[in-house]
């Protein structure tokens, strides 16, 4: 996305006339003036959250499949094996206490499953979903820099919790840290790399800091990984424009609008192309 907080030219969007509804389609988030980023949460989620990064269409992105089990290692000789400790159900209050934030967050009700969740980790302090998920309440209470100490102790204890790192991401961006927002998206799409809702975060999160050479590719890969997502055309679009490729923003513009004829922002973007096919070559942005 073209930097809001440089002067010399204004955003393409501006340009475009797009209207806000289009701009929140395309997921758009910004450094300065707009944040849109959402939580994606896979199979380890608890039922109460649906936080998934969800582009136009409004599908969402397939957990990854489970990992293969390792092969089993050989067993040790009989004088020195050593019996498995017995099955230890987790604390009886520390379950009820996740359901009642379950359920206290599905109600809206933010405070108590925050309470509920904090009444869990009295009894399970290293327990990183509970982490995670206390992190999320934090976020929907405003709190992110509080939210962040515990996606950061959930990483600490999960470190390949490919979600721990998207919701870091998420809040880190909230809180204007954009650069450590890319380096937690590349770390959540290295551990999930399959995941176009995570990919499509990070080329938006790449945008946001006006580095359009970086996020071109990394919309390219989303676009692999999701080819019927119209919105990932548009985004694409922009950044090549603002990184001077003017034949390949049409390009991308027009198969945009090939999947979605019916864009209440179609006529101005039509125009848009005109005046981009008309006019003379524009340097590109150094920003």
């Amino acid at each position: 996305m073209p930097d809001p907080g440089i002067p010399v030219r204004p955003p393409i969007w501006e340009s475009l006339g797009l209207s806000q509804g289009t701009l929140m389609t395309v997921g758009v988030v910004a450094s300065v003036a707009a944040l849109s980023l959402v939580a994606v949460i896979w199979n380890t989620r608890p039922d109460h959250v649906d936080e998934t990064a969800r582009p136009a269409s409004g599908r969402v992105a397939a957990p990854a499949p489970a990992a293969s089990a390792a092969k089993a290692a050989a067993p040790a000789p009989a004088e020195t094996a050593v019996s498995a400790p017995a099955y230890q159900p987790a604390p009886a209050i520390a379950v009820d206490s996740n359901r009642t934030a379950a359920a206290t967050f599905n109600a809206g009700d933010f405070a108590s499953a925050r309470a509920a969740y904090e009444r869990s980790l009295v009894q399970r302090p290293d327990d990183p979903e509970t982490l995670n998920n206390l992190g999320q309440v934090l976020v929907r209470m405003n709190e992110p820099t509080e939210a962040i100490v515990r996606f950061e102790r959930a990483i600490a204890l999960a470190p390949t919790k490919a979600a721990y790192h998207f919701n870091l991401a998420h809040t880190a961006a909230q809180l204007g840290q954009l650069d450590r927002a890319v380096a937690e998206y590349r770390e959540a799409v290295r551990l999930f790399p399959d995941d176009y809702a995570t990919q499509f975060n990070l080329a938006m999160t790449l945008q946001a800091t006006g580095d359009a050479q970086a996020a071109i590719p990394e919309f390219q890969r989303a676009i692999t990984l999701a080819p019927g997502e119209p919105s990932f055309h548009l985004s694409l679009g922009l950044s090549l424009e603002k990184a001077g490729r003017v034949a390949d923003a049409v390009r991308e513009y027009r198969q945009y609008l090939e999947m979605e004829p019916t864009s209440p922002d179609a006529t101005k973007l039509k125009a848009h192309i005109d005046v981009l096919t008309t006019a003379p070559p524009v340097k590109p942005s150094t920003s």
